[in-house]
This record gives structure tokens, C-alpha cells and sequence, in this order.
């Protein structure tokens, strides 16, 4: 039975096809992995023909979705520690340098092209700004090896023995080291402390009636999306109807977490928030509250286990509850693009699947499971984001959601600036428009632009499994 992209699907009771499917594609993109501790290992090929019979053998380690779905479920029935994971993304550049045949590299142009050459229409920072092995002076980044795992004891040790493998074939010219980040109810967090990543397409149905059953329903906002949204088929697989791959997105995300909160703080005080009240100024800036809680559902936090999502921008179309400047309305805009003249279906078709992880560390007080309790340092750098996210087409998703959203001053309404978190080109401001009852008329809008610096990155794709055990 041909594989249906356009529904979500029931990998329990999967057919002969979804199961060939589910085997040949490489895990971490229909579910988040969920390893708090990762490298993501840049690498050149120096060596082609070796460098392909290298891939090959790792071919037997990469973590189908499968494979991880079986190993999940498992985990949470008792506890069984599911291992390492591993997946293999190449660029562009890297199907050139492995000698693959032109008819199995992907298509898509911004892939092709590479992150560097879209920088001007993504508004991104000069190339020589970026972090040294992104900037690609002497080696070019020609793929992308990610390990995970429960420890960063067994990371460390998959490090060394793909490293034993692969010689002087391929050499690595940059690692990036994630360590997840929880508060205390369990919720990842990222460094200004917020609850982060919690709305995610869901692209498999069993998820979907946990989310309808168990986190708050899907009556509001139904985040079922279609495999579509990160599937295509994967050029150079042993199948042309179930070999099947995705288009990934890297971007390391410095944060100035100093900055931030004092700049928040200068809204407080702007508005007369004060003691617990002024935590809706920083809530104004994302659209939840530290905790999760929306802003459009209430003025205060608190609305956690589980984390809302069941909820849209219909009954605030004045931006009276969450601005439209806020993160979470940019990025995600729940509607708000029908009154722009589109439709939910056009503007649910931007949306990706994040699998992004912090990087960095810092001082906390932990509880007896080493969950965050509070965050006591705000350093300037050195910490962040290191972004991920799956899509099936990158000008469609990433860089409209970039480019025409988050970096638009005029989305969704006129002069309401651009995304304060994320946004990058003209100067960022958190306008007049305010909530009604902090009487904004008498106030200036307050600059907040700065604090999220883009620090490199690269398109990739994630090739089905039966690719490198063809090459």
C-alpha cells in the first residue's frame, strides 16, 4: 500500500510499506531523540572513495525511526536505557565531495545553494562573525554527524570510536556540545529560562491521542500535521516509494542572557510592574510565562503539568493579551495569517519540526534530580541554542518562517516590530501596543534587539539509511 504523506501516522500498527519506511529513515525526525547530551560533529571529506566506504559501515549505526520508536516505548514502560543515538546529515557540498551521482543529490535550490549564500535574504550577520569552523575558510562543511546519549560518558566514548573509524578520510573541523535543560516539572528550558519547544507539529498518531487524552486537548489548536511536513523521498534509497528523507536546518544561537533580563526589567519598571507582577513583562517578550503559561490564557503563570498548547489568537485579535510581537505569535501564528489573506492549511505548511538542544552551562540550584530550580548566573555568551529543525521544503518553512515572519516588522500587523527573541535586520523595539490596562499611550516604545546572536550554521539532509549502505 503506497505510503499516504498526507496524514499523520500509526507506527504501532504500521503496514508492510510504513514499516519499510519507518526502518529505512533515519530516527530524530518524526520524534525528538530526547539524549540530554549531544556533540554535533562537523566534518570535511578528504578522501572520497574512503570516505564512502567509511559512511557505509556507519550506515549499521544510525538509529532508525524504528528503531527509536521501539526503544522509546520501551523506556518509558520500564526504565530500559535506550543508547546511543546517531544520525548522518550531508550539505551540499558534501554530496559534490563523496562523488555521489548528481541524480541522487536533493533538489531543492536553498539547499543547494547553502546557508552562506542566503545570508542577505535571512538578514544574518557577516560571515566573518560567525564562529570560525562555520565560516568555512579553508575546509568547506560537508556533513554533519550527531551523537546522543544519557551521559555525556557515552557520547564521549561513540566520539572516539567513530573517530578510530574514520581515519584520515574525513576530519572533523567542528563539534558542538548540547546538554539539555529542565525545570523543575520536567519541561526543557532554555537560557533566558523559559519553557521552550513545547509546540510541536505531531506528526505520529499515538502522540496525537496524548496529546488529545492526556496534555490538554486538541479542540483549539489540533497540532496534527502530515508526514509531508518533514517527508520527501530520498533520492539515491533502495525504494523509490518508502525510501524517504528530510531537509535540516542548523543554526548556533548565542544568547546574551545579562542583556535580556535587563532589559526586561527596564519594561517592568517602564510599566509599573512590580515583585511577582513583573514577570509579565518578559512573558510580553515570549508569549508564555517562564513556567509555559500562555499570556493569551491569563495575566499570571501557573498553568503547568502539562504545559498548555490547546489554545489560539482568535479571541485576541487587538493583540490586547499576547502582542504581536511576541515570540511565540511570530513564529507560530495560530490564525493570524488568515486576516493577511491566507489560509490555516498555507500557513500551517511553514511549520517545522524543532529538535533543537542548549548549549553551554550554567550556575543553578538543582533539586534531588538535578532539575532547575533557579538559574543564578546570566552570562553574556558562551551560552545558547544549538537550532535543529526537520522540513520537507527549507524556502517554505525555515526561511519563510525567517524571513517573512519573524524578521517582518509588519507581521502580523503594521509597525508591531519584529521578533524580539529570534529576529534579526532592522532594530528590534517592543511598540506601544500593549496590553490595555498598562496605559502604553503614555510611554515610548523600548529597544530590545541584541541578545540572540546567530553564530553559524548549514542546510543539510538527512538521507534515508539505505543511501549509505548503497554508497
Amino acid at each position: 500500500m503506497p505510503i499516504n504523506l498526507n496524514a499523520p501516522l500509526a507506527w504501532e500498527n504500521a503496514n508492510v510499506d510504513e514499516i519499510a519506511l519507518l526502518e529505512d529513515l533515519q530516527g530524530n525526525i518524526l520524534k525528538g531523540h530526547g539524549r540530554e547530551h549531544t556533540q554535533n560533529l562537523f566534518f570535511n571529506v578528504q578522501k572520497a572513495k574512503e570516505a564512502r566506504v567509511f559512511l557505509k559501515g556507519l550506515a549499521q549505526s544510525i538509529k532508525s525511526a524504528r528503531k527509536q520508536l521501539i526503544e522509546a516505548k520501551a523506556y518509558r514502560t520500564s526504565r530500559q536505557d535506550a543508547g546511543i543515538f546517531i544520525s548522518v546529515l550531508l550539505s551540499a557540498a558534501g554530496y559534490n565531495a563523496l562523488g555521489v551521482n548528481e541524480a541522487k543529490i536533493p533538489q531543492n535550490p536553498a539547499f543547494r545553494s547553502g546557508l552562506k549564500q542566503r545570508k542577505d535574504l535571512l538578514s544574518d550577520p557577516e560571515i566573518e562573525d560567525w564562529d570560525p569552523a562555520f565560516q568555512e575558510q579553508e575546509e568547506k562543511i560537508h556533513g554533519m554527524i550527531l551523537i546522543g546519549g544519557a551521559d555525556e560518558t557515552q557520547v564521549r566514548q561513540m566520539r572516539r570510536k567513530i573517530q578510530q573509524q574514520m581515519s584520515s578520510c574525513i576530519k572533523i573541523i567542528g563539534t558542538e556540545y548540547g546538554l539539555a535543560m529542565r525545570n523543575q516539572n520536567g519541561d526543557g528550558i532554555e537560557h533566558f529560562g523559559y519553557v521552550d519547544g513545547r509546540s510541536q507539529p505531531l506528526l505520529l498518531k499515538e502522540d496525537i491521542q496524548i496529546e488529545k487524552t492526556q496534555k490538554g486537548g486538541i479542540d483549539v489548536w489540533d497540532p496534527t500535521f502530515p508526514l509531508k511536513q518533514v517527508l520527501v523521498p530520498c533520492p539515491g534509497g533502495a525504494s523509490a516509494s518508502t525510501s524517504f528523507g528530510s531537509y535540516f536546518v542548523f543554526r548556533k544561537l548565542e544568547q546574551n542572557v545579562k542583556g535580556f533580563k535587563e532589559r526586561e526589567e527596564k519594561i517592568a519598571e517602564r510599566f509599573g510592574l512590580k515583585g511577582k507582577d513583573a514577570e509579565l513583562a518578559g512573558a510580553m517578550i515570549v508569549g508564555r510565562f517562564e513556567d509555559g503559561t500562555p499570556v493569551v490564557t491569563q495575566k499570571k503563570d501557573g498553568l503547568v503539568n502539562p504545559v498548555p498548547n490547546n489554545f489560539d489568537f482568535k479571541n485576541d485579535q487587538g493583540g490586547n493579551k499576547c502582542p504581536f510581537h511576541a515570540h511565540i505569535r511570530k513564529t507560530n501564528p495560530r490564525g493570524d495569517s488568515i486576516a493577511l489573506g491566507a489560509t490555516l492549511e498555507q500557513e500551517r505548511s511553514h511549520i517545522m519540526a524543532r529538535r533543537g538542544i542548549t548549549y553551554g552551562t550554567r550556575n543553578a540550584e538543582l533539586d534531588n534530580e538535578g532539575k532547575i530550580i533557579e538559574l543564578k548566573d546570566k552570562p553574556v555568551g558562551g551560552v545558547g541554542l544549538l537550532f535543529m529543525a526537520y522540513q520537507s521544503d527549507l524556502e517554505n518553512q525555515f526561511e519563510f518562517t525567517q524571513q517573512s515572519w519573524a524578521n517582518n516588522p509588519n507581521f502580523v500587523k503594521q509597525n508591531t516590530g519584529i521578533d524580539p527573541v529570534i529576529g534579526q535586520g532592522a532594530a528590534a523595539s517592543i511598540p506601544q501596543q500593549q496590553p490595555v490596562n498598562w496605559d502604553s499611550q503614555t510611554k515610548k516604545p523600548i529597544n530590545f534587539d541584541g541578545f540572540v546572536t546567530m553564530k553559524g550554521g548549514e542546510y543539510f539532509f538527512a538521507p534515508c539509511i539505505s543511501f549509505f549502505k548503497n554508497l
